[in-house]
């Protein structure tokens, strides 16, 4: 199955789920909470599976890989803060600042690893070469 079918149906199962316990089921607020929360989990758990075996190659797909299951994983920490009783403001917060967080030090640990590889912007004072 090429990747962008497998992805396009984890995500719409995920929606098939999660509507489907919503509205189907008419069940309560807050089970049908609890249902998103581990459905949003299974999601990113499949998707970054599906990652891990076979990524996109480097660029904008794969950067959308890695956005969407994050997405899942926030979904599910949304769902899993409102459930618990907190204001849908408190858990819509959380999520964005979890997120924001995430994202910072992802770009830190990018951008450190970048100069690591680099290397000294000047070799010549590191290799022991002549020395006057």
């Amino acid at each position: 199955m090429k990747r962008s079918l497998a992805w396009a149906g984890v995500i719409l199962a995920a929606t098939a789920l999660d509507l489907g316990a919503r509205f189907a089921l008419g069940l309560e607020f807050e089970t049908a909470l609890w249902i998103e929360v581990m459905v949003f989990l299974a999601t990113a758990l499949v998707l970054y599976r599906l990652y891990r075996t076979d990524p996109a190659s480097p660029g904008w797909r794969r950067g959308l890989q890695v956005v969407l299951i994050a997405s899942f994983v926030l979904g599910a920490v949304r769902s899993a803060i409102w459930a618990l009783g907190s204001p849908v403001t408190a858990a819509n917060a959380a999520a964005l600042g979890l997120g924001v967080t995430a994202w910072l030090v992802w770009r830190y640990r990018r951008r450190s690893n970048r100069a690591l590889e680099a290397g000294p912007r000047d070799a010549s004072i590191h290799s022991g070469g002549n020395r006057t």
